[in-house]
């Protein structure tokens, strides 16, 4: 693999560590929070920038149901991303304090909503990319041979991670948060923020594995599936 491709890949889980960052509001000032957001957004365009000929390629592929997939989660987070952005500028007290509105307790709601749900789409995102992920792995380590042994390891700790983030979603209140139904809780970083970061990260790999997962069963089944009907 060519290091520009590992290069890639490490600004885009640079991005996802920000988002999370960017969610522990309570743990940084309003400046450190914004200040990661740009940063993040700066992430974004970059990543955009490397996967520029996908959008010119996207018109001439053939689609499948995972290309389909695929282009919904990008599109759907390009709109995330795009709330995300414009409720930022309307919500800032410090570094864009000249296009923040009034009464904008809706609009940080808003804010809030939109980011939880794009944690969601950057995780399927991630899944649907996976094996990408591993192809890079293997070659970074010189890992030229498959092995059962390792491929079993390796399954046994998608189940942990994701059996992980599904206890962490309960322990976040994950679910009321994507339904804009949850009270204004706060994470005690007194007692640990290392958990609050854990947590998140889990939750990310919960959606992440199950996204890959559910991709490698679609092939499957199209493959299985006799010409014609």
């Amino acid at each position: 693999m060519s290091n520009i491709l590992r290069f890639r890949l490490l600004l885009d889980f640079a991005a996802v560590g920000l988002f999370i960052a960017c969610l522990a509001y309570w743990w940084l000032d309003n400046l450190s929070h914004e200040l990661f957001g740009t940063f993040l957004f700066a992430l974004i365009i970059v990543h955009n920038v490397f996967n520029r000929r996908w959008y010119g390629k996207i018109v001439k592929s053939a689609f499948d149901l995972p290309r389909v997939i695929n282009a919904v989660m990008i599109i759907s987070l390009a709109i995330g991303m795009i709330i995300m952005l414009a409720t930022s500028l309307m919500i800032s007290r410090d570094l864009f304090r000249f296009t923040a509105v009034g009464g904008a307790f809706a609009v940080r709601e808003i804010h809030m909503f939109a980011a939880y749900w794009v944690l969601v789409i950057m995780a399927v995102h991630l899944g649907t990319r996976w094996q990408v992920v591993m192809n890079v792995a293997r070659g970074f380590i010189r890992m030229k041979q498959p092995s059962r042994l390792r491929s079993v390891f390796l399954r046994l700790i998608a189940v942990a991670i994701a059996a992980w983030g599904i206890k962490s979603s309960s322990d976040m209140a994950f679910g009321s948060k994507l339904m804009l139904t949850y009270s204004l809780d706060m994470w005690d970083f007194n007692e640990s923020t290392i958990g609050f970061f854990l947590n998140y990260g889990s939750i990310v790999g919960l959606y992440a594995v199950l996204a890959h997962y559910a991709l490698i069963a679609l092939r499957r089944m199209r493959r299985n599936t006799p010409v014609g009907r």
